[in-house]
């Protein structure tokens, strides 16, 4: 892997094993699994997965820089993995297809949550054209096109959503992802290959 690839995949670790990190990875994983397992969240039943009062639930993520997705209603629909169908990175998970934040959660939950095989769609931030790929706890497989890459990015500063998964994209190629990164120098690109090797450093940690 290049060194600023690498370099923001220690960055990521680093993150989600402060202090801070862990205790996001702790009540993260509790919405994800409320998701997965019974939709889109009131403020009520998230509190009670949490152990939180209702109305201090989206505060309190938002103070640790994790906004988390929400429906028109209020809802809580998404923290990593959402149920917003408008969003590109799809995934399969307990034998739903649902969506993730960026690339990376494609790559990740999949292996968090142990899935045997999981296909995956997204597209390349640049053109739209489709990217596939099959997600296994061992690898990631079937990447068409074989040339796509992957930009990462920082992940502090801000609202992960902002500083992070909106900039952590699938680009059709390496050509491609290498001119984002002109674009927004505080990104890094590498082969699918290799951010699921990042994916899976970060799905160890769950």
């Amino acid at each position: 892997m290049n060194p600023p690839a690498a370099a923001l995949g220690d960055q990521l670790v680093a993150k989600w094993t402060s202090p801070q990190g862990a205790r996001l990875r702790a009540a993260g994983a509790k919405i994800v699994d409320g998701l997965l397992e019974l939709g889109p969240l009131t403020h009520e039943r998230a509190g009670r997965m949490l152990g939180w009062p209702p109305h201090e639930v989206l505060p309190r993520f938002e103070a640790m820089d994790f906004r988390l997705e929400t429906d028109p209603d209020g809802n809580i629909i998404g923290a990593g993995v959402s149920l917003n169908a408008d969003r590109p990175h799809s995934m399969e998970l307990r034998g739903r297809t649902v969506r993730g934040w960026c690339a990376l959660d494609a790559l990740m939950f999949p292996v968090v949550l142990d899935e045997s095989v999981s296909r995956i769609t997204s597209r390349c931030a640049t053109t739209g054209e489709p990217v596939h790929a099959t997600v296994t706890p061992s690898g990631v497989r079937d990447v068409h096109p074989a040339t796509a890459a992957v930009t990462l990015a920082p992940a502090t500063g801000a609202d992960i959503r902002e500083v992070f998964c909106d900039r952590v994209n699938f680009y059709a190629s390496e050509a491609l992802a290498t001119d984002a990164s002109l674009q927004d120098t505080d990104l890094a690109v590498c082969s699918t290959a290799e951010a699921w090797t990042v994916a899976k450093r970060l799905a160890d940690l769950f």
